[in-house]
């Protein structure tokens, strides 16, 4: 509980974020400009938020080129409470990608969203503008996560986060 008696927001941090948040690739100006916000939106929410990850996101985050880099993506999200797979978040899934509101080919980015969805995080935070941060496909993704049954966090990225702080 935060000091005013409420509760703290559950926020879902995605693979992606914690990537960007670890900072890779910082000779890209794109990728430094994400690590960056990822960096001062932590900054700024640490201790405001519950953050919380998923099995997904460990999966995810363990991939990659340089064992050294996923070894501290994995460090620092090591003590937050770690969502484990749910049927219902499975069934979410691919009706997300059944109706088109997530492409076929993205199924990680469908149970991202089904997982945050299922589990009752309040926002879903994000990078990835082309699946999940994507106000073109929002309201679709909306509908779908409503109808069955369950209420669709707030996808947003970092910087748009912050940006809309006051």
């Amino acid at each position: 509980m935060s000091g005013n008696g409420q509760k703290k927001p559950v926020v879902y941090l995605d693979a992606c974020f914690v990537s960007h948040w670890a900072g890779q690739d910082l000779d890209d100006p794109l990728q430094e400009e994400r690590h960056e916000m990822s960096v001062a939106w932590w900054r700024q929410m640490s201790g405001k938020v519950r953050p919380v990850v998923s099995y997904l996101v460990w999966a995810e985050i363990s991939k990659g080129k340089n064992a050294a880099d996923a070894l501290r993506r994995g460090k620092m999200i090591s003590g937050m409470e770690s969502w484990s797979p749910r049927a219902e978040a499975d069934v979410l899934a691919g009706v997300l990608l059944d109706s088109g509101a997530v492409k076929r080919k993205k199924d990680n980015d469908a149970t991202h969203i089904a997982l945050a969805s299922v589990w009752g995080a309040d926002i879903l935070l994000s990078w990835n503008f082309q699946d999940i941060v994507n106000e073109r496909k929002l309201p679709l993704i909306q509908s779908v996560v409503e109808q069955a049954g369950y209420r669709c966090p707030l996808l947003v990225s970092p910087k748009d986060q912050l940006e809309a702080m006051p």
